[in-house]
């Protein structure tokens, strides 16, 4: 398999029943930087991570594909969802991000948002 045939693979996993909602960015996230930026990153990297692990598609592109390259592309796609998701993240979202009980859908939310952002950035 080609790097973009398991890139465009795998991005298929993430938008498979994802939607990604408008909005603006929260502008206190928008910039990447500060504690709550460091925060999101980290909850997106782990929600990534989780995500990708519990879809079928990726289970059997894994399968092809060496533990060190599982790893590798594992660390693209999610690295770039965590740094992404600052610049994805509405007001609202991060409302929801800080509630426990809707975490997990905002995390989604955002993190589906992520991978399309990151597709374009891995194809220029």
């Amino acid at each position: 398999m080609t790097s973009k045939t398991i890139l465009a693979a795998v991005t298929s996993v993430f938008l498979l029943g994802a939607c990604a909602t408008g909005g603006d960015s929260f502008s206190g996230l928008g910039s990447g930087t500060g504690i709550g930026s460091s925060v999101v990153k980290m909850a997106i990297d782990n929600q990534c991570r989780t995500e990708l692990n519990k879809r079928n598609e990726w289970r059997v592109i894994a399968l092809t594909m060496s533990a060190e390259k599982q790893a590798e592309w594992e660390n693209k796609i999610c690295g770039c969802a965590s740094e992404e998701a600052p610049n994805q993240l509405t007001a609202n979202e991060m409302m929801q991000v800080l509630s426990p009980s809707t975490r997990t859908q905002a995390l989604t939310s955002v993190a589906a948002k992520t991978v399309t952002a990151c597709f374009k950035r891995m194809y220029r």
